[in-house]
């Protein structure tokens, strides 16, 4: 069998998908494509990565794609337009990693679960690859199943009011944006289907929705609580993870403590790479050497909707 030739597809050169430039170039990897839909950026861009090429609309890059290579396109454009650009290059038969969220509504996430079929579907969840978190699952892995956690992800609606890339149906929906992090790892480390959701959400002191709250039942028995606030001064993320006789509480999430015996620690972290990193270097991994990737498939999405479908059905105004 003759290999295919891989190639690496960039969409979306703004601040988001910097990042993601950031870090390929942490593993000597750099797209062969880059598409961004403002030619200012593709002309700063391009003066660096000369050998690649460029384009200022999708529809141009998807003419131009040869279906004989394995082509890998990580979307990073702005959350608004994520589920649209998504859909349009799996229907072409292109491979993705998305950036969250991964569309605003469940319709949207099971559209993109249909068009990913015999393809890769990714969504950049990059909290299952944070340091703090791989190693409280390393640690609570010796007291049996986490049966607790308590998630919150809070912001201020009023830095996004007004930004082009949040219109009025995101605004509505911020509990999609950031504190999507917090509802993935909930699922994720509670490991189970949702047995039973109870959420709702209210529109406090705005037109759009500001409190956001999910007490969820998994099918193991494990418990998972969510709140978002978006009229926080402060940017605050923070999670309580429960095993028998073993409690850790991560902040920020960039330190973490462990409750074990009535006494405290502080967690230490011997990996110096960024969540985003360690996420990059899984997903190239996946490409380049054939190893497994460990991120969130397209599919998990669903019980993400599961609950704030539940949020927003539950409106108080």
């Amino acid at each position: 069998m003759v290999d295919r030739d891989k190639k690496l597809i960039l969409i979306g050169c703004g601040k988001r998908g910097l990042g993601h430039l950031k870090a390929m170039g942490k593993f000597n990897k750099s797209p062969d494509v880059f598409c961004d839909f403002n030619s200012s950026s593709i002309d700063k861009i391009s003066k660096t990565y000369k050998n690649s090429t460029f384009f200022s609309d999708l529809d141009s890059l998807l003419k131009s794609i040869n279906l004989k290579n394995e082509n890998y396109a990580i979307v990073a454009v702005d959350a608004k337009n994520n589920y649209s650009v998504a859909k349009k290059l799996l229907s072409n038969g292109i491979n993705v990693l998305m950036e969250k969220p991964p569309g605003l509504s469940l319709e949207e996430g099971n559209s993109l679960v249909k068009a990913s079929t015999n393809l890769e579907c990714f969504i950049g969840f990059d909290r299952r690859f944070n340091p703090y978190v791989l190693k409280s699952i390393e640690i609570l892995k010796d007291y049996g199943e986490i049966f607790n956690i308590q998630a919150e992800f809070n912001k201020d609606i009023y830095e996004w009011i007004g930004h082009r890339a949040f219109d009025d149906n995101l605004l509505d929906k911020m509990v999609l944006e950031s504190p999507i992090h917090s509802i993935d790892l909930v699922n994720y480390l509670c490991g189970s289907d949702i047995s039973e959701v109870y959420a709702s959400s209210r529109r406090y002191d705005s037109k759009y929705r500001t409190s956001f709250g999910a007490l969820i039942e998994y099918k193991n028995g494990s418990l998972g609580t969510i709140n978002s606030s978006y009229l926080s001064p402060v940017r605050l993320e923070k999670y309580s993870i429960h095993a028998k006789n073993c409690s850790i509480y991560l902040d920020g999430i960039n330190s973490g403590k462990i409750f074990y015996n009535s006494k405290i620690f502080d967690m230490k972290i011997d990996n110096d790479l960024s969540s985003t990193e360690l996420q990059m270097k899984n997903y190239l991994e996946s490409i380049f050497e054939g190893k497994e990737f460990l991120g969130a498939k397209i599919e998990d999405c669903l019980n993400i909707f599961k609950i704030t479908e539940k949020m927003f059905e539950n409106t108080i105004t």
